[in-house]
């Protein structure tokens, strides 16, 4: 595999083979591929934007990392944003070509989209910093508690849809991470967690924002911890929990 040295300078197979021995009470959590948007610096939420080929190339990559180091889900939970979506489906189909192994199936929901932006939503970075300043910027980006500001002064054509439903008016003016973590936490203990008990190895496909919220739960972050939290960037974050589903330790390998 042509990613095999670079995964070596890493870790070594002792370091990795020791770490996940038991694959039990175990998942993968990695963020989506490089996105038009994320290309661009634009907000983009909920609004349904594809993949940049350096996007596919990041789940590719994903894809054969998690095949190196033997670490191979067996399900997979995903946004049902495309971008995310589209991640998981290049991972399924890479592993499915790589490894004699049944088809991971995919699972949906938007408990697992990103923080909903409101009014930001295709807007560029560039303009809220202009508006707003350099240091409300990044405490919209970092905070656990502030929703967006309505933008009323820019004028946003947006050719991508927007994914909606049935909660989507309650929350269309955006989401404070404290949202998305109550949104999230539901479908993470009692869907993905269930999971464990049939043996099974998930991994998550979701957002930047949605995965740190999901780090604080585990990490049981105070809220200034969390704001000074960055996810490791380009890594498959391999999170093991004890036998009351509890946080137990966690190791990153590169993609």
């Amino acid at each position: 595999m042509k990613y095999a040295k670079i995964y070596r300078n890493h870790y070594s197979n002792t370091m990795m083979n020791t770490f996940t021995k038991s694959k039990q009470n175990a998942f993968l959590l990695v963020r989506h591929g490089e996105s038009i948007w994320n290309q661009d610096s634009k907000f983009t939420g909920w609004t349904n934007i594809p993949l940049t080929d350096v996007g596919r190339d990041d789940a590719r990559n994903m894809a054969e990392s998690m095949v190196y180091h033997k670490i191979i889900p067996n399900i997979i939970f995903s946004s049902v944003l495309q971008r995310a979506v589209e991640t998981s489906t290049i991972i399924q189909k890479k592993i499915e070509k790589t490894v004699v192994t049944d088809v991971a199936p995919i699972y949906t929901s938007w408990r697992l989209n990103e923080r909903h932006y409101g009014k930001l939503e295709g807007i560029p970075r560039k303009h809220v910093r202009e508006t707003f300043g350099d240091k409300y910027t990044q405490i919209l980006r970092t905070n656990y508690h502030i929703k967006p500001p309505n933008i009323v002064d820019y004028e946003c054509k947006n050719e991508y849809s927007i994914f909606r439903n049935c909660y989507y008016k309650k929350i269309q003016n955006g989401e404070s991470k404290e949202d998305v973590m109550k949104r999230l936490l539901p479908y993470y203990e009692n869907d993905i967690l269930y999971t464990l008990s049939e043996n099974k190895l998930p991994l998550i496909v979701t957002h930047k924002h949605t995965a740190r919220v999901l780090m604080k739960h585990l990490l049981n972050m105070t809220v200034e911890e969390f704001e000074d939290y960055e996810l490791p960037k380009q890594q498959i974050m391999y999170i093991q929990l004890d036998e009351n589903m509890v946080y137990k330790n966690h190791i990153c390998f590169p993609f």
